[in-house]
């Protein structure tokens, strides 16, 4: 009998700015991601899409668009994400996106299982510390500072199950984070986060990891969060938003999440942002992803 992995399809675009994210685990069973993890010798266990929303235009709320819908989404994937962990305590999950706001309900269902120091790796080339007061009025961009609880957080999507915050600064890391307004870097200095930026991690993702090690030895469980926009997209075109920043190389991301999901405190990996009509050849683009996911959950 093989490690168990449960995997979780959070197909909503619900916080983007357009449609396509809610596509994306269905285009990954397609593609054959779950005879892949199988054959790495996982025990798959597929629990669906969990909740499938599609982003719809609001604009009678400029400032935070389906904020309702977000909540639903996320307390969508706190409930699996609890249900899973207190019944699998020794499996691992992968959660399939959907949009960043996914990672809101993984660290409150987290949170809720475990009662105990949940921190959170985040993959991701922008910070997404905007807020209702100063962003683009989607959530999507905005999912850190929801976690944290920060000034100027929306209290529906902050105090998510009534956990606010769901994390804390000390619980944080931003992985490759190189994206910051001038909001976002003040945020980021009165809060005190840890960040690597995507130079230093493409450089080194192994060293990256070492200098994660001792913070990640202090948690209970280690939820890893990747969003796909953090891929130099001039050679790997996939994520729903598109960067000029070159971002990190798929072999440096692969090296960098395998290293982290090796840690004896991970047990959950969440796929953000990734938009099946973006690559001109999907299947060959899924196939690489595939590879990148089968290596982090396949070797250990």
């Amino acid at each position: 009998m093989g490690a168990g992995l449960h995997v979780l399809g959070a197909a909503t675009s619900a916080g983007a700015h357009g449609p396509g994210q809610e596509e994306a685990p269905a285009t990954f069973r397609r593609h054959g991601l779950l005879q892949r993890l199988a054959d790495c010798g996982l025990e798959v266990v597929d629990h669906g899409d969990i909740v499938n929303l599609r982003m719809q235009p609001d604009p009678e709320h400029p400032r935070l668009a389906s904020a309702d819908r977000v909540v639903a989404a996320a307390q969508a994937v706190a409930a699996h994400v609890e249900e899973v962990l207190a019944a699998h305590p020794e499996d691992r999950m992968l959660v399939l996106g959907g949009d960043c706001t996914v990672q809101l309900g993984v660290v409150a269902g987290a949170k809720a299982a475990l009662d105990d120091a949940v921190g959170l790796a985040y993959v991701d080339l922008d910070c997404d510390l905007t807020s209702p007061v100063d962003g683009n009025g989607f959530a999507d961009w905005m999912g850190v500072t929801h976690l944290l609880d920060a000034p100027d957080a929306d209290r529906r999507l902050a105090d998510l199950n009534g956990q606010a915050p769901l994390l804390t600064p000390d619980l944080l890391r931003l992985v490759a984070a190189d994206l910051a307004t001038p909001y976002e870097r003040d945020r980021l200095a009165s809060l005190g986060i840890t960040r690597f930026t995507s130079i230093e991690v493409e450089a080194d993702p192994s060293g990256t990891v070492r200098a994660l090690t001792p913070w990640a030895d202090g948690l209970a469980l280690l939820s890893v969060h990747v969003d796909v926009d953090v891929l130099d997209q001039t050679q790997f075109p996939i994520a729903e938003e598109q960067r000029d920043t070159p971002g990190l190389s798929l072999d440096a991301l692969g090296e960098l999440t395998t290293g982290l999901m090796a840690h004896p405190s991970s047990r959950i990996l969440t796929l953000c942002e990734v938009n099946p009509s973006r690559p001109q050849n999907p299947a060959a683009a899924f196939d690489r992803l595939i590879g990148l996911l089968t290596q982090a959950l396949g070797s250990h």
